[in-house]
C-alpha cells in the first residue's frame, strides 16, 4: 500500500506558491517550484543511493506534495487542454514517485520523471525569461547549479 500524502502539507505547499507569487511574478514562481520538486527528487535518489529509506521517504513526499500544490492551482477553464495535461502529468508523476518507494527501480523513476519535469520546467522558463537547466551529466536528476541556487543558461 502506497503511503497518502499528508493533506496538511498540500495545503503548505499551496501556500508557499501563493506566497512566492506575492514575491515573485508567477511564472517565476512555478519555475521555482519546479526546480524544488527537481531538488527533492534528487535528494531522494541520493538518499536511496546511500540506503537512508526515511529520508527518501521524505525527499519523496515533499516533490509530491510540491506537486500536488501545482495541481491544485491550475485552472482547466481558463487552461483548456494544457490544464489537463498539466494535471494529467502532475497526477501521473505523483503515482509514479509513490509507486517508486520500495521498488528495485526508484532510482531510475526519478530519473525519468526529473527529465521530463525539467523540460517542462525550461518550456515554462523560457516564457517566465528565466535561463533554462542544462546538464553536463545526465546520470544526476537535478543539475548541481540548481542545488546551489544558480543555473546554468542554454
Amino acid at each position: 500500500m502506497m503511503p497518502m500524502p499528508d493533506p496538511r502539507r498540500a495545503r503548505k505547499a499551496v501556500g508557499v506558491y501563493q506566497s512566492a507569487l506575492m514575491t515573485v511574478p508567477p511564472l517565476q514562481a512555478v519555475v521555482m517550484l519546479y526546480d524544488r520538486v527537481l531538488a527533492h527528487l534528487h535528494g531522494a535518489s541520493a538518499a536511496l543511493r546511500s540506503g537512508d529509506y526515511p529520508r527518501q521517504l521524505e525527499e519523496s513526499m515533499r516533490a509530491v506534495e510540491i506537486l500536488r500544490g501545482l495541481l491544485s492551482v491550475l485552472d482547466t477553464a481558463r487552461g483548456g487542454e494544457v490544464a489537463y495535461r498539466l494535471g494529467e502529468t502532475y497526477r501521473s508523476n505523483m503515482t509514479a514517485i509513490l509507486s517508486s518507494l520500495g521498488s528495485a527501480d526508484a532510482e531510475t523513476c526519478y530519473d525519468r520523471i526529473s527529465r521530463g519535469l525539467r523540460s517542462l520546467r525550461n518550456a515554462w522558463a523560457d516564457v517566465a525569461g528565466v535561463p533554462a537547466i542544462v546538464l553536463k551529466n545526465t546520470a544526476s536528476p537535478v543539475p548541481p547549479s540548481v542545488e546551489q541556487g544558480t543555473v546554468e543558461v542554454k
